[in-house]
């Protein structure tokens, strides 16, 4: 099972991901972010079982991880066979952004083509009991694909790009107003890449960004994707948590995971 988080920097994607966690696991499934995948799913392959037996323990946890890399990005390669529209799209909608946006400096495609090999890598080698949760999943790259500081999200371009992606089997949409991700964002530090930008652009982006986050769960709902929508303006978040609790007790999930691949309607 797949899981991705979309919201607003600041938003408390990471905050909630492992109340998420926790709850699944009350469920009897075993969940996984990508780093806590990497090295288990790696054991599956053929050459993790080479490296388990062959190697001393002490080796295994950096070789099982460089392995994941490897396997990575040869399953980058797979998921951009099967999604070449995906890929014409992004690559379209890159294209002529102004300077100002740090499309370079924010490495907008480089963590959006790692995060391909990354997905199909883990979806192969899944097992029916796993959930695999992505803060930052296809999604949410909304945010980094259509807004900056300097750009307005188009509607037009994430709606063909939502419609493009491998369909999750559920989306949590985790709102906060705009105030209060500014305020979190200042307090665990900005982006490196964000150093110089003044207290003027880093509003403009967060609300471009919640602009970005509302059009591409609109797509979703319009795709009829299983979408939760939790609000995290507070600071009681055991409030938050209980209240995202109860919604996915009430959620009706696939018993069958969504990883076949997605084409536009």
């Amino acid at each position: 099972m797949i899981i991705e988080f979309i919201g607003a920097p600041g938003a408390g994607k990471t905050t909630l991901l492992p109340a998420v966690a926790h709850f699944f696991e009350t469920e009897a499934y075993r969940t996984y972010t990508v780093v806590q995948a990497a090295r288990p799913f790696v054991r599956r392959t053929r050459s993790g079982k080479v490296v388990q037996r062959l190697t001393p323990a002490a080796w295994q946890r950096p070789l099982l991880w460089r392995l994941f890399y490897l396997q990575s990005v040869a399953a980058r390669l797979r998921f951009m066979a099967l999604h070449p529209q995906l890929i014409a799209q992004v690559m379209g909608s890159q294209r002529g952004r102004p300077a100002r946006a740090n499309v370079r400096q924010r490495a907008v495609l480089p963590w959006l083509f790692r995060h391909m090999g990354y997905y199909e890598f883990l979806r192969r080698h899944a097992q029916p009991d796993e959930v695999l949760l992505f803060d930052e999943g296809f999604v949410h790259r909304v945010v980094q694909l259509f807004t900056s500081s300097v750009e307005k999200p188009a509607p037009a371009a994430i709606a063909a790009y939502i419609a493009l992606l491998p369909q999750p089997d559920l989306v949590i949409y985790v709102r906060a107003a705009t105030a209060v991700c500014e305020q979190r964002i200042y307090e665990r530090g900005l982006w490196p890449h964000a150093q110089q930008q003044t207290p003027v652009e880093i509003s403009q982006f967060v609300q471009h960004a919640h602009e970005a986050a509302a059009l591409a769960v609109a797509q979703a709902h319009r795709r009829k994707w299983q979408v939760l929508a939790v609000a995290n303006d507070g600071v009681d978040l055991t409030a938050v948590q209980a209240d995202l609790w109860q919604q996915l007790h009430h959620i009706q999930l696939n018993s069958q995971p969504n990883w076949e691949v997605q084409t536009a309607s």
